[in-house]
This record gives C-alpha cells, sequence and structure tokens, in this order.
C-alpha cells in the first residue's frame, strides 16, 4: 500500500496485521494517473476474509475509538448495537439524502478501481456504479459475524455477468459495494445481495489526491485511518500471498 506526499503528522494506530515498511519504490506500470513522487510511504499487510473502504469501515472505525475510550459506555449486546446505529445516522450513513456535497455520496469520484483477472496480466479499469459508498473485496464468504453479501447467484445471473461460482480455493477474491445502511442492513440479514462489482485475482485501488485528508479502511474487522497525500494518488494493491495457508484434518489419512 504505497501513500505518497506529506509526512504523517501523528503515529499511525494500525491494525495488528499491517505494518509500516517506511520509504519506498512504487512502481507505476501504466494504471496511475498524474505524476507520483520518487519515493513513497509504504505498508505491507495480510487479510484472510475481507477488506474494505468506505463508510461501513469509517462508522466501524468510530464505534472501536468509543469503545476503547469509554468502554463503560460498550457494556452488553443491546448497548453496542444503539452505539453503533448512532455512529451509522453521525456519519451519513442511513441518511444519504441529508449530506449537501454530492461526491460525500459516493466512491467513484474520489477512487479509481482495476483488477487483473485469472490468468491475466493486464490491469483492467472496472467503473464504480455511483451509488455505492463502500466497496469490500472478499476472500471468504464469511463477512460481517457469517454472513455471505456476495449470495448464492443463479447459473443464468453468472453467466450473463461473467462470473463463476464462488469458491474458497479459486484464488479469485468477489468484490462488491453497499450503498447505504438500510441497503448494507438487508444484505446482512441475507434478504438481498450486495452490489456486484467484479471477481479479481488481483486489486489496484486508486484513492485520487485532493481534498480527502483520510481514508477509511478495514482488515479483518480492524478498521484504521489512512492519511491520504493533497498532491498524489495513494494506491492499495490486494493480491495473493505466494503460499497460502492451508488447514489440514488430522482425520485423513
Amino acid at each position: 500500500m504505497p501513500e505518497g506526499g506529506e509526512e504523517e503528522e501523528e503515529e499511525l494506530d494500525l491494525p495488528h496485521s499491517l505494518r509500516h515498511l517506511g520509504e519506498c519504490t512504487f512502481f507505476d506500470d501504466g494504471t496511475a494517473e498524474g505524476e507520483l513522487p520518487e519515493t513513497v510511504s509504504c505498508f505491507d499487510g495480510v487479510f484472510y476474509n475481507y477488506f474494505s473502504i468506505g463508510m461501513d469501515t469509517q462508522v466501524a472505525y468510530g464505534f472501536h475509538h468509543l469503545r476503547d475510550e469509554k468502554p463503560f459506555l460498550a457494556s452488553g449486546p443491546l448497548s453496542n448495537k444503539l452505539i453503533y446505529a448512532g455512529y451509522t445516522c453521525k456519519q451519513g450513513w442511513f441518511f444519504t439524502q441529508c449530506i449537501s456535497d454530492p461526491e460525500l455520496r459516493g466512491l467513484r469520484n474520489i477512487i479509481r478501481l482495476a483488477i487483473k483477472r485469472m490468468d491475466s496480466s493486464e490491469w483492467e479499469n472496472i467503473p464504480v456504479p455511483s451509488s455505492v459508498r463502500a466497496i469490500v473485496a472478499l476472500n471468504l464468504h464469511n463477512y460481517a459475524s457469517g454472513r455471505n453479501p456476495w449470495g448464492n447467484l443463479k447459473p443464468e445471473y453468472l453467466e450473463k455477468r461473467g462470473f463463476v461460482e464462488a469458491q474458497s480455493d479459486d484464488g479469485l477474491l468477489e468484490i462488491f459495494g453497499l450503498k447505504q445502511g438500510w441497503h448494507a442492513s438487508l444484505v446482512m440479514v441475507e434478504l438481498i445481495s450486495a452490489k456486484h462489482i467484479a471477481q479479481a485475482a488481483a486489486i489496484r485501488i486508486e484513492i485520487k489526491g485532493g481534498q480527502w485528508r483520510d481514508a477509511f479502511m478495514q482488515m479483518d474487522g480492524e478498521p484504521w485511518k489512512q492519511p491520504l497525500s493533497s498532491e498524489y494518488s495513494t494506491f492499495v494493491d490486494i493480491k495473493k500471498v505466494p503460499y497460502p495457508s492451508l488447514i489440514i484434518n488430522g482425520g485423513d489419512r
């Protein structure tokens, strides 16, 4: 995850699965827009379940920090749900129409999404739907306490969209979007599926430099606030590790 531009003004509170590598050289293979600095600040990490960016992560970040600072408020499941619901409203997750700036409603005005398909070395730009306010890259079909937001898709739909049936060992990530709080709630109870975007062997998310100072990200339930550059884009590269972990059944001979 290279991030170009200014030095971070405060120490980052990174998740356990992410580390700061210091300065490094970012190799651009033609997907970036505009100029890039000679050296960038790089981060490296591993997730097993999912990575997400956007409004859902901002809500999770606020909830986690309040729980850490005032644990007496988050004393049980009911109070946790009430606090979480309060953050969703405060951040505009449910009441999208109350936000006056249209650029705050969707991600496509601030990010570019590119993927590599299976057995391909070329990056392909993928349009982000205008209604999407959170993007999730799903590795295992176990999101938010066991939900399957990608859904069990019918063969006709898979063929129409150019998808394959999702498997845990297929080497593909499912990329989907969440539009707003009500949409996410219906997805979580599996009444509807999430907004299907793509299936990919590798993902590159470019967050454009500008007025945005931070981006909220999350890996396997651990949210953090990533500082952004006002001059240069910030990139998130997601790819399969060369040596995946395996679960071995000791009863098999």
